[in-house]
C-alpha cells in the first residue's frame, strides 16, 4: 500500500511537472499578411525553423490582407490588445511611429544586417521602427519571342530605342505594350515615375524628398517634363493603345494579354516571375530594367517591401525581438526572398530572383541605375492626383502637362507635412 501511495505522488509530481513545462512555453501573436493564402512565403518552414531554435516559444500566425491590416490593428490598439509582432510597410511605420504605437528596435543588434542603403526608410527621426524585409521591384516584362520574330535584337534600354523598337514592331503586326490602368491607374504611373525620377543614369536618391520639401517643383523638373513628353511621343508611335489600356486589370487581364502573346512587353512587379514560369508562359521571357533617357543600362525601380515591428503595448517583447534576429540573418531570410521572388536587405544577403530571367534588371541596379517608388513618402492626395492624371494624359496627349505639373506643386504644397 505504502509503494502505491508513493507510487501515484511520484505520477502525479511528473504530471504538474509537464503541465508547467507546457505552461512555461510563450506563445507570441504574429499578425502578417504573408504567409498563408496565395503568399505562402515559405512561412510554414520558417516558423517551424524557428521554434525548433526556440523551443520554449510557440508561433500563433494571424494572416490577414494588407487592406484588413488597415483597419484590423488600429482597433487592437485602442482595444490594448495588439499582436506581439505585426507586418508593416513604410506606410504604417509614418502613421503609427509618429503615433507613439511602435516600438524602437534599436536594441535589437541584427538590426546592423540591413544594408545602410535602406536605413533612412526603416523609421523616425533617426530611430528604426520596423526591419525591411525585402526589396520587391518593378521593370519591363519582356516576350523575347515576338522580340526575335520581328528581328529585333535586343530589348531596348534607352527611350530613343525603345521608341524605334516600337515602330518596328507595329510594322511586324505586333503590339509592343500594354499599360493596364482599369484598377487604380497604376500602370501607366510606375511607367511615368520610371522616367520622372530619373535625373541622370545613376539617380539622386533623395529626390522624393527634395519634391516633398518643395526644394524641386514639378514643373520646373527637366525629368518630370521630358516623362510627359515622351509618353506623348510613344502614344504617337503606338507603343500602346491608349483605350485598351485604359479598360484593362493590370492583375489579371494585363497579366493574361502578356502570357497569351496578345502583346511584346508589360510594365509589371517580379514578384509575377514564378507565376509566368510555372506556366510556362511565356516560353522565353525576361524581367528587364524600364527604357531611360540616360546611359544604356536601363532603370530599376525598386518596391520597398514589409517588415516586422513590434507594438509598443505587446506582451512579449523579449520573444518578439528574438523573432525580428531570427528573420534578419542571410540563411532565414533567403527561404522567404527566394519563394517572394524579391531581393534581400541585408548586407550581401542572397537575392530570390532567377539570375537568367533578371540578370539586366540586376546589372542596371549594380550600376546605380535605380529609383524607388515613393509608397507613403508622398501625400496620399498628391499620389492620388498623379495617378488620376498621368491615366488622363495618357487617354489625351493634346492636355497641357504643364499644368498637371502646377496642379501637382499646389497639392504637395496644401499637404505638405
Amino acid at each position: 500500500m505504502r509503494i502505491n501511495k508513493i507510487t501515484a505522488l511520484l505520477a502525479t509530481a511528473l504530471c504538474l511537472f509537464q503541465v508547467t513545462e507546457l505552461s512555461a512555453k510563450t506563445t507570441i501573436e504574429v499578425a502578417s499578411w504573408k504567409g498563408a493564402g496565395a503568399e505562402v512565403a515559405n512561412f510554414p518552414l520558417l516558423i517551424e525553423k524557428f521554434e525548433k531554435e526556440y523551443p520554449d516559444i510557440e508561433v500563433k500566425l494571424n494572416y490577414m490582407s494588407r487592406g484588413d491590416v488597415v483597419t484590423n490593428i488600429p482597433a487592437r490598439f485602442q482595444a490594448g490588445d495588439s499582436p506581439d509582432v505585426v507586418m508593416v510597410d513604410r506606410e504604417f511605420v509614418i502613421h503609427w511611429g509618429k503615433n507613439n504605437l511602435l516600438r524602437s528596435l534599436e536594441d535589437i543588434p541584427s538590426i546592423n544586417n540591413i544594408s545602410d542603403e535602406f536605413t533612412p526608410a526603416l523609421g523616425l527621426d533617426g530611430k528604426p521602427y520596423y526591419t525591411m524585409l525585402q526589396v520587391s521591384g518593378m521593370g519591363m516584362y519582356v516576350n523575347q519571342t515576338m522580340l526575335k520574330d520581328a528581328g529585333i535584337k535586343a530589348y531596348p534600354k534607352n527611350t530613343k530605342q525603345f521608341l524605334d523598337v516600337c515602330e518596328t514592331l507595329v510594322e511586324k503586326g505586333m503590339m509592343p505594350m500594354i499599360l493596364p490602368a482599369n484598377n487604380g491607374n497604376w500602370t501607366p504611373f510606375i511607367f511615368l515615375l520610371s522616367m520622372g525620377l530619373a535625373d541622370q543614369a545613376s539617380p539622386t536618391q533623395d529626390r522624393i524628398e527634395q519634391f516633398n520639401s518643395g526644394k524641386i517643383k514639378f514643373a520646373e523638373d527637366k525629368a518630370m517634363l521630358a516623362a510627359f513628353e515622351t509618353l506623348r511621343e510613344m502614344e504617337n508611335k503606338k507603343c500602346f493603345d491608349p483605350r485598351l489600356s485604359a479598360g484593362t486589370d493590370p492583375w489579371s487581364v494585363g497579366l493574361s494579354s502578356f502570357q497569351s502573346g496578345r502583346v511584346a512587353m508589360l510594365p509589371q512587379g517580379m514578384w509575377n516571375i514564378h507565376r509566368f514560369e510555372e506556366d510556362s508562359l511565356p516560353s522565353d521571357f525576361t524581367f528587364e530594367p524600364f527604357p531611360s533617357f540616360y546611359g544604356s543600362n536601363g532603370m530599376a525601380m525598386d518596391y520597398y517591401g514589409p517588415g516586422w515591428a513590434i507594438p509598443v503595448m505587446s506582451k512579449n517583447i523579449e520573444e518578439a525581438k528574438l523573432w525580428i534576429d531570427f528573420w534578419l540573418q542571410d540563411e532565414n531570410l533567403k527561404l522567404f526572398v527566394e519563394a517572394d521572388v524579391a531581393m534581400s536587405t541585408l548586407k550581401n544577403g542572397t537575392h530570390g530572383l532567377p539570375p537568367a530571367i533578371a540578370s539586366q534588371y540586376l546589372n542596371a541596379k549594380d550600376n546605380g541605375g535605380y529609383i524607388t517608388f515613393p509608397v507613403g513618402s508622398l501625400p496620399s492626395e498628391l499620389t492620388k492626383d498623379m495617378g488620376n492624371d498621368i491615366t488622363a494624359f495618357m487617354l489625351d496627349t493634346s492636355l497641357d502637362y504643364v499644368e498637371i505639373l502646377k496642379k501637382w506643386d499646389k497639392t504637395r504644397e496644401k499637404y505638405a507635412q
